[in-house]
């Protein structure tokens, strides 16, 4: 076992599997043994073989690798979404733009609709045009998730990395989807991935787990 922080080989003597911890005598770092084999490369892995729906691409000294949030939900949260926006948002506030007259009660009895209009149209919309992105270079990353190029953007970078591992504890189910999302463990916590087809969220795992492993030993990413 080699230490996730700098990559020196573990003793024996170092290493607790029944409290599940190890520590690097190098530089220190106490880790969780379970995290540790989340980061070791699988040699069964090919990084430039994405499944469909994802994709590799390799530009000047950056790597992108990304998967689609495409779903067959769309076909339910679409129509749902017109009925619900032009009932409830229609019926409420169109009402009162349509008589020219600003009712206070019935607009703040509106609010909670137009916040659920909001959130259930930003699935619908991921669930056709949105993506996870990362890109990866040398110092660190980016993780990107929206719809072109509108979205959240959260940044990382290696040495701030301890392990990168699945938490399949959220579900958010959709047909072909098995709920989880994808965590990078560091000095901060970074979550992403969630709602993303199961062999999708598989392949952006394994490989940002494959970029992690050959940076700590300071090979090419692919």
């Amino acid at each position: 076992m080699n230490c996730p922080n700098c990559n020196s080989e573990i003793s024996n003597s170092n290493i607790n599997i029944q409290t599940d911890l190890a520590q690097c005598q190098s530089c220190n770092k106490i880790f969780k043994i379970s995290e540790n084999f989340n980061t070791i490369a699988d040699d069964k892995f090919d990084i430039l073989n994405p499944p469909n729906g994802a994709w590799i691409k390799e530009e000047m000294n950056q790597l992108i690798i990304g998967a689609s949030t495409r779903s067959p939900i769309a076909f339910f949260l679409v129509p749902f979404m017109v009925v619900w926006s032009g009932g409830s948002i229609g019926g409420i506030y169109g009402t009162q733009i349509a008589s020219g007259e600003f009712n206070p009660l019935m607009s703040l009895f509106g609010i909670p609709f137009l916040i659920g209009s909001v959130m259930f149209w930003s699935f619908a919309l991921m669930a056709i045009w949105g993506k996870v992105e990362l890109t990866l270079d040398k110092v660190g990353g980016k993780v990107f998730t929206g719809i072109g190029s509108i979205g959240l953007t959260k940044k990382f970078s290696w040495n701030e990395v301890s392990t990168v591992r699945e938490n399949n504890s959220v579900k958010f189910n959709y047909p072909g989807s098995q709920g989880g999302q994808i965590v990078i463990e560091g000095s901060k916590r970074i979550s992403f991935g969630t709602g993303v087809k199961e062999s999708r969220r598989y392949y952006l795992l394994k490989g940002l787990q494959s970029v992690l492993s050959k940076v700590k030993l300071n090979k090419r990413f692919v």
